[in-house]
C-alpha cells in the first residue's frame, strides 16, 4: 500500500471519489435495471438495514481514523521528544572542556541534520529497515561513541556523565520507537471490512433511492461522498512518514540550526551565533570555499619549521597536529574528519623573517581552496603575511605570536587572530621579576632586532622604569653577529643583569659567549618564551640564566591536559614537549574547527560551502572559550587570550625537554591584558 499512502492528498481523495463513484454509479444502473416491480419491496428491506450498516460503517472508519490519527500524533511527538533530548545533550556538555563540548555538539549537529534528511526518508519507504543503513543511523553512532567515550573519562563530573549518558539514552530510544512505527501498518483486514460494510452501505442506500425517488438520491450521493472522504482519511493518515498527513521534522530542524550555528555553545554569547545559509556564498560567492564530496578541507601551517629552524615552529604544528588527530574525540593516532571531510594540512615554513612570512602567504593563496591558517611561530613574519591574508580574507590564528604591534591598530578587515598572550603582559611580569625579586638596578638589554624582541624588549624597559632602576641600555646582537663582541661590550658596562628577549639561535650563541666571558658569566641573564625550548637548555645551564614565559606547570590543574593531552604528546612524538607553545596552537587549531562547524553549510550531496568572512565573525563571536592553554575572549584587535600566568623558571629546570620533569616556577604571576594596558 505504500505506493496509495504516498500519493498527495488530492489524488487520494480523486482515487477514493473515482472508484467509489464509478462503483455506485455502475450498482445504480444495475439496480435500476433489475428491480423492477419489486423496488417497494427491496427498498423497505434496504431502509431497515440503512442504521445497522450505517453504525459499522462509523464504527469501523471511527476506529481506524482513531487509531492512525492516535499513531500519527505519537510519531509527532516522538519528534518533540528527540528534540528536547537534543537540547538536554547539548546543555550537558557545557561543563566539558570546550574542546569535548565543540566535538559532541558538532556530532549532534551533524546527527539532527541526517535525522531529517534521510532517516526521515526512509522511515517512509515500503522497507523502513532500510533507516539502519541511512546516514542518521551513521551519524547516531558517531554522536554515541563520541558521547560515550568523552563522558567515561575520569575528568568529567558524575552528574555531566550521566546527563550525557541518559539524553544519548533517549536520542537512541526515539529513534527505535520512530523505527517501529515506521515499520507498522494500518491492519488491511479492518481497512477491507471498512470499505465492504462501506459499500453494503451504499447499496442500501441505493436501493431507498430506487424506492422513494425525487430528492432521496441526494442522500445517497451524500452517503457515496462520505464513505469516500473516510475512506480517503483513513489511507491519509495511515502513515505518519509519507503521504498527505506526516510527522512534521520542524522540531528536529530547528534544533539542528541552532546546535550547528552554536547556540548552545558556552562560549558563544546571547545573540553572538553566526546565521549562514547558502544564500551567503550566492550573495559573495568569490568569499566560499567548496569543499566537494570525498574532497579533503585544506587548512595550512605557516610556522617555523625549516631544517634549519629551531624546536618552537615544530611545537606548534605538533599541537596542530595533535587537534586534528582530536577531531574523533580521542588520541588514538589516527587523523579524525572534521564535518565528514579529511584534512589536508599544508605546511610552509615562515622562516621566522618578514620575507618567509610574505612569501609563505602568498605560496599559500596560491591555492582557492585554502580556507585557514594557523601561523605563524614569529611576528615578524605574521606583521608581514596579515595584510596578505586579510586582503584574501583567510583566517589566520596564532599560537604563538605575542607582539603587542600585531593587535595594537589592527585594519578593519583584518582576519588575525592569536591565542597567545600579548607580550604587554610577559613584559610586565618580567619587569617585575627583575626589578622586584631580583633588585636588579642596571640592566643590559638585547634585541636581535626582530618584532618580537624589539617589542618585547621595549614594553620591559618601560615597566622595568617604575621599580626605580638606576640605567638600562639596549644592545643590538642579530643572528650571525659576533656574539663575543657583544658579550665584551656587556661586560664592559658594569650590569649587574642582562635581559635578552631573543629568538633561536641568538639564544644559544649568546649564553655561550657569555659563559665564555668571566666579567659576564655570573650575572643573571633573563630571556623569554622565544628560548624557552629544549635546543636552548643546554646553554642555558652553562650561565645563570631564567626564561620566562606561559606557566605551563599551570595546566597540570587541569584534567583534561593532565589526563589526555600531556600523555598523547609523549606518546605521539616520543618526547617531551620542545616549547611551552603546543598548546596554544592546539586551541588555536580547534577555534579553527569550531568556527568550521559554525559557519559551514551542508548539501545534500555532503559537499560543504565555507564562507571565509563567516569564519571571522564566528572567531569574533568567542567569549569564553575553555581551551588547554587559557581562557579566550577574541577581542576585535584579534587577542583571544585576555589573561595569562606568566611563569619565571631557572635553567635547568625549565618546562621543555629533560628540564620538564622538575621545573617549577621561581616566580609566577597572573595578570590581565586590561590591567596592564592600564599601567601603561
Amino acid at each position: 500500500m505504500s505506493w496509495l499512502t504516498s500519493l498527495p492528498v488530492w489524488a487520494i481523495l480523486f482515487l477514493s471519489l473515482a472508484i467509489i463513484g464509478s462503483v455506485s454509479a455502475s450498482s445504480y444502473l444495475f439496480l435500476h435495471s433489475r428491480t423492477g416491480e419489486h423496488r417497494e419491496r427491496t427498498g423497505l428491506a434496504a431502509a431497515a438495514y440503512m442504521t445497522a450498516l450505517g453504525s459499522l460503517f462509523a464504527i469501523l472508519t471511527g476506529f481506524l481514523i482513531n487509531s492512525e490519527y492516535a499513531t500519527l500524533r505519537q510519531a509527532q511527538s516522538l519528534v518533540g521528544k528527540e528534540a528536547a533530548a537534543a537540547s538536554r545533550l547539548a546543555w550537558a556538555t557545557e561543563a566539558l572542556p570546550s574542546v569535548d563540548t565543540a566535538l559532541v555538539q558538532q556530532r549532534l549537529g551533524v546527527y539532527l541534520t541526517d535525522s531529517e534528511n534521510s532517516d526521515f526518508k526512509a522511515f517512509g519507504t515500503e522497507s523502513a529497515e532500510n533507516a539502519q543503513n541511512s546516514p542518521g543511523f551513521e551519524s547516531l553512532r558517531e554522536l554515541q561513541s563520541t558521547a560515550f567515550t568523552i563522558a567515561s573519562r575520569p575528568y568529567v563530573a558524575s552528574a555531566t556523565a550521566n546527563a550525557i549518558e541518559q539524553s544519548m539514552a533517549d536520542l537512541t530510544d526515539v529513534r527505535s520507537e520512530l523505527l517501529t512505527i515506521a515499520e507498522s501498518e494500518m491492519p488491511i483486514e479492518l481497512l477491507l471490512l471498512s470499505v465492504i460494510a462501506g459499500f453494503a452501505l451504499i447499496i442500501n442506500a441505493l436501493f431507498v433511492a430506487l424506492r422513494s425517488g425525487g430528492n432521496t438520491v441526494y442522500v445517497a450521493v451524500g452517503i457515496i461522498v462520505i464513505v469516500a472522504l473516510d475512506l480517503a482519511l483513513v489511507v491519509g493518515i495511515s502513515a505518519p512518514f509519507r503521504g498527505p498527513f506526516v510527522v512534521d521534522a520542524g522540531p528536529v530542524r530547528t534544533m539542528a540550526t541552532e546546535v550547528q550555528a552554536g547556540v548552545y555553545l558556552p562560549w558563544v554569547g546571547p545573540g553572538q551565533a553566526t546565521e549562514v545559509s547558502s544564500k551567503t556564498c550566492i550573495d559573495d560567492p568569490t568569499s566560499c570555499v567548496q569543499v566537494n564530496p570525498g574532497d579533503p578541507i585544506q587548512l595550512a601551517a605557516l610556522l617555523r619549521i625549516g631544517k634549519d629552524a629551531g624546536a618552537a615552529g615544530l611545537d606548534d604544528l605538533r599541537g596542530f597536529q595533535l587537534a586534528i588527530d582530536y577531531l574523533d574525540g580521542k588520541f588514538d593516532g589516527e587523523d579524525g574528519q572534521l564535518l565528514g571531510h579529511e584534512i589536508a594540512l599544508y605546511e610552509v615554513d615562515d622562516k621566522c623573517s618578514p620575507d618567509g612570512g610574505r612569501s609563505g602567504a602568498g605560496q599559500l593563496l596560491n591555492d582557492n581552496s585554502l580556507v585557514a591558517v594557523v601561523g605563524t611561530t614569529c611576528s615578524g613574519a605574521a606583521k608581514a603575511a596579515i595584510p596578505l591574508f586579510s586582503e584574501a580574507g583567510v583566517l589566520m590564528v596564532s599560537g604563538q605570536n605575542t607582539a603587542p604591534v600585531l593587535t595594537a591598530d589592527p585594519e578593519p578587515d583584518s582576519t588575525y587572530f592569536r591565542t597567545a598572550p600579548n607580550d604587554l603582559i610577559q613584559g610586565s611580569v618580567v619587569a617585575g621579576f627583575v626589578g622586584g625579586q631580583l633588585g636588579l638596578n642596571n640592566i643590559a638589554i638585547v634585541s636581535d632586532g626582530s618584532v618580537y624582541s624589539d617589542e618585547l624588549s621595549n614594553v620591559f624597559e618601560t615597566k622595568i622604569s617604575s621599580y626605580g632602576v638606576s640605567r638600562t641600555q639596549t644592545f643590538e646582537s642579530k643572528e650571525g653577529s659576533d656574539y663575543a663582541a657583544t658579550a665584551a661590550a656587556i661586560s664592559a658596562g658594569g650590569f649587574d643583569g642582562i635581559y635578552m628577549p631573543v629568538n633561536s639561535p641568538v639564544c644559544e650563541n649568546l649564553m655561550n659567549a657569555i659563559a665564555a666571558n668571566p666579567g659576564v658569566r655570573e650575572l643573571p641573564v633573563i630571556t623569554s618564551d622565544g628560548c624557552i625550548l629544549a635546543a636552548v637548555l643546554p646553554a642555558a645551564t652553562r650561565v645563570n640564566a631564567y626564561g620566562s614565559g606561559p606557566d605551563v606547570t599551570a595546566l597540570e590543574k587541569q584534567p583534561f591536559y593532565r589526563d589526555e593531552y600531556k600523555s598523547a604528546y609523549r606518546s605521539k612524538f616520543g618526547q617531551a614537549p620542545l616549547s611551552v607553545w603546543n598548546t596554544s596552537a592546539f586551541d588555536a587549531a580547534n577555534l579553527i574547527f569550531d568556527a568550521i562547524q559554525r559557519t559551514s553549510v551542508k548539501a545534500d550531496d555532503g559537499s560543504l560551502l565555507i564562507p571565509r568572512r563567516s569564519l571571522v565573525e564566528a572567531m569574533q563571536s568567542v567569549d569564553g572559550y575553555a581551551g588547554v592553554s587559557n581562557k579566550m575572549v577574541c577581542m576585535p584587535t584579534g587577542d583571544c587570550a585576555q589573561a595569562a600566568t606568566i611563569g619565571v623558571f631557572r635553567a635547568p629546570a625549565w618546562p621543555v625537554g629533560s628540564g620538564s620533569q622538575t621545573a617549577q616556577p621561581v616566580y609566577s604571576k597572573t595578570e590581565t591584558l586590561a590591567s596592564v594596558v592600564r599601567k601603561k
